[in-house]
């Protein structure tokens, strides 16, 4: 590989930060052209659009405007049909009243067959009614007949008036070329039955009448007498088609109205394709459409709500504009074409977009000439440029040079040579830098083999502290190879060279046995001397043959003694009579243990001990015995928070819930398959995650006594 002198590549780098700097100039301002060049078109095309979409918003806006005033004003239209229908009804349902309370007769005729029809109003009998039983009555009422003509004369949205008794008599007007032969009972009529459990005038659902089978609705209302006996109903009914014309009487240019009853079924709807509805507006209850947009209109609709909302449905995006009918408590919508109300406003978008668009070649020129002057320019700046760069690239090499060649004789180990190097710049700062990084190499070298040394003295000792705190805990196993009447076994893994926790067990007397687990506060050297510590007093206190309860109250006091650092010990002791299966236990803050009885299914449960203070935490501290009765095969298992907060890479804690399944799922009474299992899951668990905290084992199984 061809190697470059100094000044050489000092040339090479004067021209290349020079031609760098002017290309990117070059580029940046051709950048800067081109963009600023899309900037004005972009600007020019949003003020088209800005224009386009401000054009549609107002036609939007005023549609929302004329649409809102244009179902207004139709439901004001049904209101007042409603409203003069049941003003009508009204006046009928009087002059009714005065005829059954007046005993006047009037002339009028009285049709029961076909021969009949002709006629233009029908009288007619319910099957069964004799005609001599309400002959009084029918004379009272026939003169209705010409009572209901100018109504209808009035109004030609009507439908039929009509006339029911409780006797059974029915007047109706026009005759609508039903069979005046056809057995006929208004009493079970709809617009009867509806009206009878009403106090006043009202409207029916939707039915289909008996002579025509036409789709209609009636206002009816009861006629009773001053002491409320009912006489009949009377009322007027209106076709469906009929009611469409009344809604839909301003609409017909521009769209189409339909009408909702308070449940959200359709009362009325225009004479759209069968497939076109169905797609837009289902076949059943709007309620349940799956449209949501059309669903929140029709909710708002049955609630009585005036509004106007823009959805898509199907057939595609429409305005739709609705009000109530307080007369009947219905509410009516209005549907216009979106597509239509802003066809204007598409076409105006459509030229102004045009006419932007015609603009762009004429920025695109202007932006290519001014490249052509940057081009030239960046040539000149690149000429000058190599004249002086020449010159200086001389001047900063020897130096340089001079400071290559000093270097070397340091990495050669010559750390007593110093640079003189008096240029006023930075390679006088850098040849000073040299200097004082060999004084500080030789420096550091010295300290270096100090701190190794004394590194390695520490290492040592914590080998030596860590051997020491092993050999403190019971290590063989089996433990106790002479005595059946028990299994245990126990493992101690130190978060670091030394731990805090502590396990122990021995023999108290010929038959009682004590075990015990321990976690000291904190971590490292000082927990592990407080461990040793507060090992040795309780193993003290236990040998002394004196109760659980006894042995932590001594040793709490004992520690509390002097304890300026205010470390602390959690701790749970089991004395246990080998031959009765007794066990005494004392608990100081520390975790309950899991207990397995043998005769209990294997399963393994969480002991609930009262829980005594922490160890060394406050003196003269009452701890308290409880007892239970070990059966042959029971298992205590004893640990510290070592293994149920265990985390995983993701922060997430073993639990005690998990401990729990683990034990109750395994097949084993092996103690020390027991404490295999336990710590190889937790290990498992944690994903090679750094472990927090010393983890502590112990599993005592009671065998009982051997005949």
């Amino acid at each position: 590989m061809t190697r470059l002198r100094i000044k050489t590549k000092l040339l090479l780098l004067s021209l290349g930060i020079t031609a760098f700097c002017a290309l990117s100039f070059f580029v940046i301002a051709n950048y800067t052209l081109y963009r600023g060049g899309e900037y004005i078109l972009e600007q020019s095309l949003n003020l088209g659009r800005e224009s386009a979409e401000k054009s549609r918003t107002t036609l939007e806006d005023q549609t929302r405007l004329n649409l809102t005033q244009l179902v207004g004003i139709q439901a004001q239209t049904g209101n007042d049909f409603f409203n003069s229908v049941h003003m009508e009804v009204n006046t009928m349902s009087k002059f009714c009243k005065f005829l059954w309370e007046t005993d006047g007769q009037s002339m009028g005729q009285y049709a029961t067959d076909k021969n009949e029809r002709e006629l233009s109003h029908i009288y007619r009998l319910a099957p069964g009614v004799d005609k001599k039983v309400v002959q009084d009555e029918f004379m009272r009422l026939r003169t209705m007949g010409d009572v209901f003509k100018p109504y209808l004369f009035d109004n030609a949205n009507l439908d039929s008036l009509f006339l029911g008794t409780q006797t059974g008599i029915n007047i109706l007007w026009p005759d609508t070329g039903g069979q005046a032969d056809k057995p006929y009972d208004p009493r079970i009529r709809p617009w009867y039955k509806d009206a009878v459990t009403r106090d006043g005038i009202g409207w029916t659902e939707i039915f289909k009448g008996a002579s025509t089978s036409k789709l209609m609705i009636a206002c009816s209302g009861p006629v009773r007498t001053r002491e409320g006996e009912l006489k009949g109903v009377i009322g007027i009914t209106v076709t469906l088609d009929e009611m469409l014309k009344v809604i839909s009487c301003q609409v017909k240019e521009v769209g189409y109205a339909f009408l909702l009853d308070k449940d959200g079924n359709v009362i009325a709807f225009p004479a759209l394709g069968q497939e076109e509805r169905k797609k837009d507006y289902g076949v059943g209850n709007l309620l349940e459409t799956e449209n949501e947009g059309l669903s929140n209109i029709v909710k708002k609709m049955v609630a009585g709500q005036n509004g106007f909302s823009r959805i898509r449905l199907n057939s595609g995006e429409k305005f739709i504009g609705f009000a109530p009918i307080r007369e009947t408590g219905w509410s009516m919508a209005v549907v216009i074409s979106a597509e239509t109300a802003l066809k204007l406003a598409d076409e105006t978008k459509k030229h102004i977009m045009d006419y932007t668009l015609s603009k762009k070649e004429r920025i695109i020129s202007v932006i290519v000439d001014i490249q052509k002057y940057l081009m030239a320019f960046f040539i000149g700046v690149l000429l000058i440029t190599i004249l002086v760069a020449v010159k200086m690239s001389d001047k900063l090499s020897k130096p340089i040079l001079d400071l290559t060649k000093g270097v070397k004789k340091v990495g050669k180990g010559n750390l007593d040579l110093n640079f003189k190097i008096k240029t006023g710049d930075e390679i006088q700062t850098l040849a000073e830098a040299f200097n004082t990084m060999t004084n500080d190499l030789k420096l550091y070298i010295k300290n270096l083999k100090e701190t190794t040394a004394e590194k390695e003295k520490i290492e040592s000792e914590l080998q030596v502290a860590t051997k020491i705190q092993a050999s403190m805990l019971p290590r063989i196993f089996p433990a106790f190879p002479e005595r059946d009447e028990f299994d245990i076994f126990a493992s101690m893994i130190p978060a670091r060279e030394v731990g805090g926790d502590l396990f122990d067990f021995f023999f108290i007397s010929e038959n009682k046995f004590c075990f015990l687990v321990g976690d000291v506060s904190g971590k490292g050297v000082p927990a592990s001397l407080f461990m040793i510590i507060a090992k040795t007093l309780i193993k003290n206190e236990a040998l002394r043959g004196i109760s659980p309860e006894e042995i932590f109250t001594n040793v709490n006091n004992a520690l509390c003694e002097n304890n300026d650092e205010s470390m602390f010990v959690t701790a749970f002791i089991c004395i246990i009579d080998l031959k009765t299966g007794r066990l005494d236990f004392t608990n100081a803050g520390h975790n309950p243990p899991l207990q397995m009885e043998f005769k209990g299914g294997d399963a393994y449960n969480f002991m609930k001990p009262v829980t005594g203070f922490v160890l060394g935490g406050m003196p003269d501290f009452s701890y308290v015995k409880e007892s239970f009765v070990m059966a042959p095969g029971d298992i205590m298992f004893l640990y510290t928070d070592g293994v149920n907060e265990a985390m995983n890479p993701d922060f997430n804690e073993y639990t005690e819930l998990r401990l729990k399944e683990l034990l109750s799922k395994e097949d084993t009474d092996d103690v020390n398959k027991i404490v295999e299992l336990v710590n190889q899951d937790v290990k498992r668990f944690a994903k090679g995650a750094e472990q927090s905290d010393d983890i502590t084992i112990l599993t005592f199984k009671y065998n009982g006594l051997k005949e």
